[in-house]
């Protein structure tokens, strides 16, 4: 330390206190702390949305799936009874009948096709099977396959199937939750599905209108039919 004039001359200290390090730091962890939050908000955000498109196109895959299928019903009995060859059964939780399977799964023919309602933990779901068609007309024909179901839709709260008809006077009816004739097919068919609370998506109505005439004679029936009048009149000779 030099000396002026007899007194100690000392240089000034420069730098920071304790303190205003303490600040400095406390800031930097609270500017950390908010740009980390709106990161992982804009991260959720991001990825509730991609649930969200994903789970959008499952319900517009299994409604253009059920409406193929459905508006392409071949006029085709699937089983026998009472002495009527039922070409579709239908209720307010099935539907029962025959159709073309798409492309990469049409192999063998026309399928026996049954899309239902099942009770499932935590709700409902919609299923899909399938059979190939056999001239049996037998249905314990349908519990030989070793097809498992296919799951279409999940956390179902409720969901219904309804027909439509036209009235004695050839206009279209109302909406009724039995099919009650199974020689012929309705005008429309209606789904209607309320997804759970869990959902991220919703499931529009749907109604399909056949590409059948809903009074068409079912072809198989006609060759029945027929057979059985040859057999008769062969008797009689």
């Amino acid at each position: 330390m030099k000396r002026l004039a007899g007194r100690p001359i000392s240089k000034r200290q420069t730098g920071f206190t304790l303190i205003e390090i303490i600040v400095v730091m406390t800031m930097l962890a609270l500017i950390m702390t908010m740009v980390y939050g709106a990161i992982n908000t804009s991260r959720k955000m991001a990825s509730k949305g991609l649930k969200r498109i994903d789970a959008t196109n499952e319900v517009r895959v299994v409604q253009e799936l059920v409406r193929r299928q459905i508006s392409r019903i071949l006029p085709m009995a699937f089983k026998e009874e009472e002495g009527v060859f039922v070409i579709f059964e239908g209720d307010d939780e099935h539907i029962m009948f025959v159709s073309p399977m798409p492309g990469y799964l049409g192999k063998g023919g026309p399928h026996v096709q049954l899309i239902e309602i099942v009770n499932a933990k935590g709700g409902k779901i919609l299923q899909f099977s399938h059979w190939l068609l056999n001239d049996s007309l037998e249905e314990d024909s349908f519990d030989d396959s070793d097809q498992e179901p296919v799951v279409l839709l999940e956390n179902i709260e409720y969901a219904q199937f309804s027909f439509m008809k036209l009235d004695e006077e050839g206009e279209p009816g109302d909406w009724e939750g039995q099919w009650e004739e199974g020689e012929n097919t309705p005008l429309m068919v209606q789904l209607e599905v309320d997804m759970g609370d869990k959902s991220l998506m919703s499931f529009p109505t749907m109604e399909v209108a056949l590409m059948l005439d809903a009074t068409a004679t079912n072809r198989r029936v006609s060759e029945h039919l027929l057979l059985g009048d040859r057999n008769n009149r062969d008797e009689i000779k």
